[in-house]
């Protein structure tokens, strides 16, 4: 790995003005630049002008430059410059580098460039984020990728540059003149897309700078409920609705040139779900709903930290030899997959451990994981608890059925200004005007109809599904959000389908889709009406005693289990969330207001991305005292704030057992 260096140093100026003087030794990573032009972009116009410092990088990238403190820029032409002097033809790609680090230009160090201009942050915050929406180190985007020896990083970051500089690319050949290049490659290069509850998973804290037990504590227990991971789309609707869109369109002449590319985008992504699973081992059945691969490395390296970050406690329950690791799913495919993904990961970091496994046959507990969707005729509630959650689970039911206030909220929500004309956006970009404007005026309808068969490419699968006509098209506005709706999942779908969806959803206009989604599930699965109390999360009690049960046995001395470890869906941790109450997560809405970002803090890429989990870490003395770490996504996090009163003093994220038990009124 060559050592990359930028200094920054203040000569005097004849005029007796200070000015700031930048020398960079620095390297271009990612792509091949030998021969090509590197410069301080001065006047930062996105070209390197006549007047700017430039000069070629060399045949492994590197380069040297002096000048005044501005930001770096490497333009790649069809053909490599004679001389360090600009050329006057539009580049095939352009990266970027902040001057604050301008020893490497990457992909990644022009998506930190363009988290700055788009979201006006400064370095240290785009840096930070651009690394967390990447699941990395921010030290790891100054580095040779290529070279790093954690697999998951490299490929992790491989990968997005590749995908990056494609989009840069198809970006810089849109372009009518050089005036739009920043803004073609801010677009192409940013990391805010608001995929919300799709937001694939990233763990939000570090365990390795979790704040440490008191002296004198162990670990004894750990136990988590935590949603299936990425998948792809439940069921054949939006994107077979879309595809009967575009095939009106063709057929009317109203294509765009990138609307001509959405068609065959379709197909290649609808085959990649008829497909989804085949020849995955752990998938019994291919298609819709399945998780990917990236769902499926999700849970492995959960596990893997999990494991990693209690390492005392996996030691004794391996020298125990009798504890075990209870595994429960909602029975659904997809979380009994991620339950099996999960145990794959201790299994193959701990084979010690397996013994302990109540695996391969998963408990199943509707009444705890999929209360949601409870059915009175064959749900038995023969068990303490049940019929209440049954009971809450109608009510939940018929809610969102029935609620007209809710209906009344989401209508409004659907028909904002904003919502009318994001989605004009959208579609003016695949579809001429006319055709846009007869889908606002109502005139044209499509829904999931017909028929489609796909196979593998062995020839060995072959599915054949038929829509339901469920999803429906009616305008502009159920457009545009059913485009979100397949952008939002294409990003699970990247093993499976070389398909990128980001040219087809601008940053700007996915945030206002990505607000109303963040809006409907706030009310027909999150904290919602203050009015309507606890009809959203109620039915989640059961699961939350048993997080308790589960706790109290260790206090009465039973350490049978050594962790429980749950596996659901977004319907299940959701209301969780809100029924404990967790900081920023849980404040509902009253009636005289609608929902907004500006108005509440609740955010489904926070809330419920992918793999999202909630744990509890629980440590002893040998007084027998418990007490209690929650961790939500991995981070360090706080319950409701009347159980302040019961964090241990002295310590940030620990509650003293019995006083969260008071706190929650637990007997």
């Amino acid at each position: 790995m060559i050592t990359l260096a930028a200094a920054t140093s203040i000569a005097a100026c004849g005029g007796g003005e200070d000015v700031h003087v930048l020398k960079v030794n620095g390297q271009v990573l990612g792509i091949s630049a030998s021969g090509q032009r590197v410069c301080l972009d001065t006047n930062a116009n996105g070209r390197c002008d006549q007047g700017e410092p430039s000069t070629l990088a060399s045949e492994s990238g590197e380069f040297s430059l002096q000048g005044p403190q501005a930001d770096l820029l490497l333009e790649i032409s069809a053909t490599a410059p004679k001389s360090p002097l600009p050329a006057a033809a539009t580049p095939s790609v352009v990266l970027r580098a902040p001057w604050q680090e301008p020893g490497v230009i990457s992909f990644h160090s022009t998506s930190i460039k363009a988290v700055m201009e788009t979201q006006g942050v400064d370095f240290a915050a785009a840096r930070q984020q651009v690394a967390a929406t990447l699941g990395v180190q921010p030290r790891d985007l100054s580095r040779e990728f290529n070279q790093s020896g954690d697999e998951e990083v490299r490929t992790e970051l491989a990968r997005a540059a590749e995908d990056g500089l494609a989009r840069i690319k198809r970006a810089l050949a849109g372009i009518r003149s050089s005036a739009e290049i920043i803004a073609a490659v801010n677009e192409a290069a940013r990391v805010d897309r608001h995929y919300q509850t799709k937001t694939m998973y990233r763990p939000q804290g570090d365990w390795k700078a979790h704040e440490a037990p008191p002296a004198g504590y162990e670990p004894v227990y750990t136990q988590l409920v935590a949603r299936h991971g990425s998948r792809g789309l439940s069921s054949m609707k939006s994107d077979l609705a879309v595809y009967n869109m575009w095939l009106q369109a063709q057929a009317d002449g109203g294509l765009t040139p990138l609307g001509e590319q959405l068609g065959p985008d379709l197909l290649k992504y609808m085959k990649a779900h008829f497909l989804l699973g085949y020849g995955i081992p752990g998938i019994t059945k291919p298609g819709y709903g399945n998780e990917t691969q990236v769902g499926m490395r999700e849970h492995r390296q959960l596990a893997s930290r999990m494991l990693q970050r209690l390492t005392t406690h996996w030691q004794a329950v391996e020298k125990q030899g009798s504890r075990k690791i209870v595994v429960a799913s909602s029975g659904k495919g997809r979380a009994v997959d991620s339950a099996g993904f999960f145990v794959e990961g201790i299994k193959t970091a701990r084979p010690g451990l397996v013994s302990a496994l109540n695996s391969p046959v998963a408990e199943v507990d509707r009444f705890a994981l999929y209360f949601h969707k409870l059915d009175a005729s064959s749900d038995p509630t023969n068990a303490p608890g049940r019929a209440q959650v049954l009971s809450d689970s109608q009510g939940y039911r018929h809610y969102l059925k029935k609620d007209a206030e809710l209906r009344a909220a989401l209508a409004q929500l659907k028909q904002a200004p904003e919502i009318k004309a994001a989605a004009r956006v959208v579609l003016r970009r695949l579809f001429k005007d006319e055709f846009v404007d007869r889908l606002e005026r109502h005139g044209y309808s499509f829904t999931n109809s017909g028929t489609l068969t796909f196979s593998s490419d062995d020839g060995a699968f072959t599915s054949t599904l038929t829509g339901n006509q469920k999803a429906s098209i009616e305008s502009a506005v159920d457009a545009a959000h059913a485009i979100y709706d397949l952008y939002a999942i294409a990003p699970a779908l990247r093993n499976e389908i070389a398909v990128d969806f980001i040219p087809y959803m601008p940053a700007s206009q996915a945030a206002v889709f990505a607000g109303l989604n963040d809006a409907v599930n706030f009310y027909k699965k999150g904290p919602g009406i203050a009015e309507k109390g606890k009809v959203t999360f109620a039915m989640a009690q059961l699961l939350a005693d048993d997080f308790f049960a589960e706790v109290d046995a260790i206090a009465k001395g039973d350490y049978r289990h050594a962790a429980k470890l749950r596996f659901a869906h977004a319907e299940t941790v959701i209301p969780l969330v809100s029924l404990l109450q967790l900081k920023g997560m849980s404040d509902q809405q009253p009636l005289s207001t609608l929902y907004s970002y500006a108005g509440n803090s609740w955010r489904g890429e926070v809330v419920s991305p992918m793999a999202s989990n909630m744990q509890w870490d629980v440590y002893q003395n040998s007084a027998g005292r418990l007490i209690v770490k929650l961790l939500f996504n991995e981070k360090e996090a706080d319950f409701k704030t009347e159980c302040d009163r019961a964090k241990l003093s002295g310590t940030q994220s620990f509650y003293d057992f019995q006083g969260l038990k008071a706190c929650y009124a637990k007997p």
